[in-house]
């Protein structure tokens, strides 16, 4: 079952989802630009280039692949 149903890069480094289920999720993406993990999405033309097959969410191809669930943990719990 997939759980993404879109994703578009908005401005600031947030990501907007539409979810399977009909919810829509705005991600602001721009506080973990200075992880190990997220870094390279500081690129803004690699942050613009997202795309989803509906389980993760992969920017440039393939070079950085995040699953919903790291994505709903940016969302939901404020850690760097």
């Amino acid at each position: 079952m997939s759980f993404i149903k879109s994703v578009t890069p908005l401005n600031d480094w947030r990501l907007f989802m539409e979810m399977e289920t009909g919810s829509v999720i705005v991600a602001d993406l721009s506080r973990k630009l200075n992880t190990a993990r997220f870094g390279q999405l500081r690129d803004a033309v690699l942050f613009r280039s997202a795309v989803t097959d509906g389980d993760v969410v992969s920017w440039g191809g393939g070079v950085l692949t995040v699953t919903a669930r790291e994505l709903m943990d940016a969302v939901f719990v404020n850690r760097e």
